[in-house]
């Protein structure tokens, strides 16, 4: 069976807005002055761990708890903020129907990923999932990708649909998966403003606004050789 792998984070939820409404209500809860919001945005959707970001807001307006503690308070309440559309919830759909398995493969904490995966539904239109905190392994690590085939039981061959390209394009590519760069999400690695790869850049296979446009791309050429 094909494999379609799909990002979490800025591909099949609205990350960077969950991080703007969680900033609007942070701001609130500790009476902090309006403009404090653009400095603690960048925090939250920057790439990679968040355990410094969170011991930098503590410090910087003196809270009263600690930085773990925010950061755990932050995860909980992330996955009752983010949503997927109905548009991509139905291309997975419309994949499942077509016979492919389907996986998520994420960087982050089991907490935090996984409320999210359960919160909108994605588990129950999904074969499995992937998250790097458990799997000892992140994107773009081609282990990871063979995790996700072997938990969701297809072969590596299919696709990789992701935001990032140093993490879901150069990844995919690494694991020999064809990639689909989902280019609407407000955040994502090395995208400059003309929507092309910058240089360097691992180039994918398809460029494609959201989930819902590639798949449709994916399976309408899904039998033709150079996307196998």
């Amino acid at each position: 069976m094909l494999l379609a792998a799909l990002d979490l984070d800025g591909t099949l939820v609205d990350q960077a807005a969950a991080a703007r409404e969680w900033t609007v209500e942070f701001v609130s809860r500790w009476d902090l002055p309006r403009d404090a919001a653009a400095g603690v945005a960048p925090m939250l959707t920057a790439r990679g761990p968040k355990d410094a970001a969170f011991d930098r807001l503590v410090e910087t307006w003196s809270l009263p708890v600690s930085g773990p503690d925010l950061l755990s308070a932050y995860r909980r309440r992330m996955p009752q903020l983010v949503h997927c559309t109905n548009a991509d919830k139905d291309a997975l759909r419309r994949l499942r129907a077509a016979g492919w398995r389907i996986g998520v493969v994420t960087n982050g904490s089991v907490e935090n990923q996984l409320g999210k995966i359960r919160a909108t539904g994605l588990s129950d239109l999904v074969d499995g999932w992937v998250i790097s905190e458990q799997a000892g392994v992140r994107k773009p690590d081609p282990v990871i990708f063979e995790m996700l085939a072997e938990c969701v039981g297809s072969s590596l061959e299919g696709w990789m649909l992701g935001d990032s390209l140093d993490h879901d394009v150069a990844g995919g590519a690494a694991a020999g998966l064809s990639t689909a760069w989902i280019t609407s999400a407000p955040v994502a690695d090395a995208r400059p403003a003309a929507g092309a790869p910058a240089p360097g850049a691992s180039a994918p296979t398809i460029t494609a606004p959201t989930v819902a446009d590639a798949v449709t791309r994916i399976l309408a050429c899904a039998g033709e050789p150079e996307y196998r």
